[in-house]
């Protein structure tokens, strides 16, 4: 009888080869049955490092020590060679979530779909209705690269996992994690992976600060080859320098807190409601002299590194003293037996799937064999009952009755059966014509539904030319002015003090515009949307009809909203913006052009609290805009000694303007013999 499955999790880092062998145990526990953690010759990413033949030789020394044939192995991948991108779902229905993912998965990766592997894990909280996604990808080459070593050595995985999700499931299932919002550090030799994780949800970014930082700056300091800093590094807290050595390494702490702190603020700003507990540490580095205690005076927040795995059973291992020495650096390689195990939080795959099913293949060909003779068989038994069906039915022949069976009749008779005082001929022919009237309505349904599938051809259309959202955003961002000198130049916040100090231009005399958000719905025909409801008919539009595509015009209807310190209102708007973008959105060969420009409302940025939901909008409760001339601003109410963050100055008069436009998602119509006007300017979307 076979015993417990075996599952390996393999973690090769840049500075040693962690792997853990686990099984399942009572009360909800695993035991670990071995370890290993072999130290590559040199750190992988030194100068002078050959790092295939080092790995190489980290799996052949592992190999030597264990036996896997019967076991499965779950391998680990870089953080920082994974893209993740977390999303919140609309609310649909369970079965349309794969759809909906693919889609996302789609927008948000910047590679070709093709070039990818990629998984998705959604992550709900109870009894909360959003339902957020967490979409995992890595380069295909990437994957094949790392799975190389494992094939040469012949070792099949059966599942690739990111290192900071496989940190993630090691917390969950082991505890680490409190009762609000817990960081988990996996403090690498080149990268820091932080993972900010509750039970049901995470958020992961990974930072490139690590191990060899600290070397760095020991070999700077004390002027060392980056060996003997190393060695120096290591043995820190028993050596008589340990001060001079924290005080070397000190800025790399600094650099460490700095980017932990920004990570930190930013997922703070997008989950206002989420309170941090405390950190949780592992990888080798945590180790260091003082860094436990200088993260959390400078985090503000309890800093823990795991003296133990709480739901491990160490009884059955063996040399449980070099385990427990590198313990910290067991946390990834935890995670990764826990999923062979099917005990993970995140079950997401990134194993190419043509290796996947030479993985199947092989394990299941024995079984394959036998189930091949048994169907063998079993056709051989069907031949011979057709054989004498057939006989019997001929013998009948003779008195067969002719059989008339309706539509409505054939459901009852496939799922009850022919009537038994037919001959046995008339029942074989009743069944026949029931199948029959089934398939002619069928036929009738199946010829139904064309529009249905017209708007689908049309949004998969949009797909294939999903290259013009980005060029559309340039065309947007080429048509903002911008202003001469020093004020046109600046790139940062900074800058534009400095500018504003060297050149002091009035307010409201800078030819400026900011854009504060851009609003995009994708409508079948341009021509349905009903602009004499929504805003008066443009006094700017070029063009009602298709060359392509008949009196259907599919596209967008976009909404703008920008400020500007200017004082000339909606004619400055006018003027330099909206005409900029009626020239940009009109470029041959872009495969869209910009149709009708409106101006819905110009407004002093102090309005806030008098204009309302919608006020103003035309189709939204307010009014619309016959003529820029009749563009009025509402009285400012807002409350004095609003500033401007940056330059420290009043904004009360500063003006905001709703401008909405349509795309048409074809390229603009040149009359014969015209050519373009001009060259795009620079930023515009290129034909």
């Amino acid at each position: 009888m076979a015993g417990p499955q075996n599952v390996w999790g393999i973690d090769i880092g840049r500075c040693a080869l962690k792997a853990v062998r686990l099984r399942m145990a009572p009360e909800g526990k695993v035991e670990l049955v071995a370890h290993e953690y072999v130290e590559h010759a040199k750190i992988l990413s030194q100068p002078d490092a050959d790092r295939p033949a080092l790995i190489s030789a980290a799996l052949e020394k592992f190999l030597s020590r264990n036996d896997i044939t019967r076991d499965q192995v779950v391998v680990g991948v870089p953080g920082q060679h994974t893209l993740a991108r977390f999303t919140k779902l609309p609310p649909v229905q369970p079965k349309k979530i794969p759809d909906i993912v693919r889609y996302e998965a789609d927008q948000q990766i910047p590679f070709d779909m093709d070039e990818v592997i990629w998984d998705y894990q959604t992550l709900q909280r109870p009894d909360y209705p959003d339902v957020e996604v967490g979409i995992f990808a890595m380069k295909r080459e990437l994957v094949r690269e790392h799975l190389l070593y494992f094939e040469q050595a012949a070792i099949e995985p059966i599942a690739v996992q990111s290192g900071p999700l496989a940190l993630y499931n090691m917390a969950v299932f082991d505890g680490q994690l409190g009762k609000d919002t817990t960081v988990l550090l996996d403090i690498g030799a080149e990268t820091t992976d932080l993972v900010i994780a509750t039970p049901d949800s995470l958020w992961t970014r990974s930072l490139a600060l690590g191990g060899n930082n600290f070397t760095e700056a020991l070999v700077k300091s004390f002027k060392l080859s980056f060996v003997r800093a190393e060695s120096l590094k290591r043995s820190a807290a028993t050596s008589k320098y340990g001060r001079q050595i924290f005080q070397a390494m000190r800025p790399v702490f600094a650099d460490l807190v700095q980017e932990l702190q920004r990570s930190i603020g930013f997922y703070l700003s997008t989950h206002r409601d989420a309170e941090i507990e405390k950190v949780v540490g592992s990888g080798d580095a945590i180790s260091l002299p003082g860094l436990q205690k200088y993260l959390e005076q400078n985090l503000g927040m309890p800093v823990e590194k795991p003296e133990a795995f709480k739901n491990l059973l160490t009884t059955a291992a063996p040399e449980l003293e070099r385990f427990q020495e590198h313990l910290p650096a067991y946390a990834v390689a935890y995670g990764l037996a826990l999923q062979g195990l099917d005990l993970a939080k995140v079950t997401t795959n990134l194993l190419p799937i043509e290796i996947a099913k030479q993985v199947v293949w092989r394990k299941k060909r024995p079984s394959f064999a036998a189930a091949a003779a048994c169907l063998v068989l079993a056709g051989a038994l069907i031949w011979f009952r057709q054989s004498a069906d057939m006989r019997a039915l001929s013998a009948a022949a003779a008195g067969a009755d002719a059989v008339l069976v309706s539509p409505e009749q054939a459901p009852g008779i496939i799922a009850n059966g022919p009537d038994r005082s037919l001959s046995p001929r008339a029942r074989a022919r009743e069944v026949l014509e029931a199948g029959q009237a089934l398939t002619k309505v069928l036929n009738g349904l199946s010829g139904g539904g064309e529009e249905e599938r017209t708007r689908a051809a049309k949004l998969i259309a949009l797909q294939r030319h999903k290259t013009v959202v980005p060029a559309l955003l340039r065309a947007i961002h080429a048509s903002v002015p911008r202003p001469e000198g020093p004020l046109g130049e600046a790139d940062s916040p900074t800058a534009l003090a400095a500018a504003l100090r060297s050149d002091p231009v009035p307010r409201d005399e800078r030819t400026q515009v900011f854009i504060k958000s851009l609003e995009m719905r994708y409508v079948f025909d341009v021509h349905s949307y009903d602009w004499e409801t929504n805003i008066t008919q443009s006094k700017d539009q070029v063009y009602s009809g298709s060359a392509t595509s008949g009196d259907s015009l599919p596209g967008f209807i976009c909404e703008v909203t920008c400020v500007a310190p200017n004082k000339g209102g909606s004619r400055f708007i006018d003027e330099t913006f909206m005409q900029n973008l009626r020239k940009n959105g009109r470029r041959p060969g872009t495969g869209f052009f910009i149709n009708r420009v409106h101006l819905l409302e110009a407004r002093r940025v102090a309005a806030d609290s008098v204009r309302g939901e919608g006020a103003g909008i035309p189709g939204r409760g307010g009014r619309g805009v016959d003529d820029l001339a009749d563009v009025t601003a509402v009285a400012p109410t807002a409350e004095a000694g609003t500033l401007d963050p940056i330059t420290n100055e009043p904004i009360l008069e500063d003006w905001e303007f709703f401008i909405q436009f349509d795309v048409v998602m074809e390229d603009f119509p040149q009359p014969e013999g015209e050519e373009a006007e001009g060259e795009a300017p620079e930023g515009a979307p290129e034909p």
